[in-house]
């Protein structure tokens, strides 16, 4: 009689196992579908989470395969972009994390404010993608800062420590085929108590730079900054390879509306560097020293440079006592005054570049002075128009020119 009561409490205890089991399993699949329904509807983007899992003993939550893809917005040009059926054109997602882990306390589901003792993302990308169709990420930011809730969700959340591993951050001009990542090999996130700002630290990683497809990658990166109010404050990046090294510190704001840069450079740069965004790199040595400021928007920068160098090669063509002073404004970038030394003769002029289309030149103006042993001191003025590359191997062909310009007959002008 014992055996079979012990017997029928065994089938007991093993039918309510698996229909815990079940049930769980049950509640982790109406949490994932509430997630992507609660962020979709919030947020207005299209959200996939391809697993979730609960584990109640070590209170952690997974999730895997989370991503965000948000609609082109904000350009005047959108709606001639759209597709055939009236949709956007296709995106990169704004948002995805292959695995997210976080630990909760239980009791605290219970309350208005849900207590996360720490968070971990590893394999995270943030692609925000910007161009003439608009951009994917203003929309999103704009209704997370004003702090929408998803449908159904009153309770809030606080996080302790939040900490990535493997994850990217991209701003990308598709247009102009153009972009910088900074990679974190590691990061912390650290939020105030309010969860409304944010202390990043990256002690490990890169920053890359891509034109025209081609790519180049500092081999080091440190990286600090505070998120607050739509914006980063207090940014400081340092990046440094074999080829130079770079130093941005400053802020960017209003990432709701209208990105704006506020962002002091300084740094360092070897020439042969710069030979992977060439297909047939052109002979280049020597280094250029540069310091600068950018303001305004992001797809409106205004910029003002000094670039020096004690001596360089380019194309063959040893240069010395190089100074520019470089001013960018939206469509025109000039180079005002250019100082240089070639050999025994002194250069000096400007370069005005205007790089809107549909036929993008630079207007050259160059006096040459020196001395000639037979006939003595002499001035040379010349003065042009050279087109301007669209791609990184046509330069070389661009300096070439502008050195045989350089070159001409006493007070000849080509126009």
């Amino acid at each position: 009689m014992n055996r079979r009561r012990l017997g029928l409490f065994a089938l007991l205890l093993a039918g309510v196992a698996l229909a815990g089991v079940e049930g769980t399993h049950l509640l982790e699949r109406t949490l994932a579908l509430r997630t992507q329904e609660a962020l979709s509807g919030a947020f207005r983007c299209s959200v996939r989470l391809d697993g979730l899992s609960v584990d109640w003993f070590r209170r952690i939550i997974v999730m895997t395969g989370l991503s965000v893809s948000c609609p082109l917005a904000g350009s005047p040009v959108m709606a001639r972009e759209k597709g055939p059926q009236g949709g956007q054109p296709p995106v990169a997602p704004l948002l995805s994390i292959e695995r997210l882990e976080a630990r909760f306390e239980p009791l605290s589901l219970l309350n208005r404010v849900v207590e996360i003792d720490w968070l971990s993302v590893s394999g995270g990308r943030v692609q925000a993608v910007s161009g003439d169709s608009g951009d994917n990420f203003r929309a999103f930011l704009a209704r997370w800062i004003s702090g929408v809730r998803p449908r159904g969700i009153s309770a809030s959340a606080t996080i302790r420590r939040i900490s990535f591993s493997d994850t990217d951050v991209s701003l990308l001009f598709s247009d102009r085929k153009a972009g910088i990542t900074l990679h974190a090999a590691r990061a912390l996130l650290r939020p105030n108590l309010f969860m409304n700002r944010f202390r990043l630290e990256i002690p490990s990683g890169s920053l890359s730079a891509t034109l025209s497809g081609r790519t180049i990658v500092s081999s080091t990166l440190r990286a600090t900054a505070s998120f607050a109010h739509g914006g980063v404050s207090d940014l400081e990046v340092v990046a440094s390879s074999p080829g130079g090294r770079l130093r941005v510190a400053g802020q960017v704001l209003s990432f709701d509306r209208e990105p704006e840069a506020s962002l002091f450079v300084r740094g360092r740069l070897a020439l042969p560097s710069l030979a992977p965004l060439f297909p047939d790199p052109p002979a280049l040595a020597g280094t250029l020293d540069f310091r600068g400021y950018l303001h305004g928007a992001v797809n409106r920068l205004r910029a003002r440079s000094v670039v020096s160098s004690p001596s360089l090669t380019l194309g063959g063509q040893t240069l010395s006592d190089i100074r520019v002073i470089l001013a960018l404004a939206p469509g025109v970038l000039r180079a005002d005054p250019v100082r240089l030394t070639a050999g025994t003769i002194g250069i000096e002029g400007s370069v005005v570049a205007r790089l809107s289309p549909p036929l993008p030149q630079a207007e050259v103006v160059l006096r040459e002075q020196g001395r000639n042993a037979l006939l003595g001191p002499f001035s040379v003025r010349a003065s042009g128009r050279l087109p301007l590359p669209s791609r990184p191997e046509e330069w070389e062909g661009f300096f070439r020119d502008l050195g045989r310009l350089a070159r001409l007959s006493p007070d000849r002008r080509v126009s």
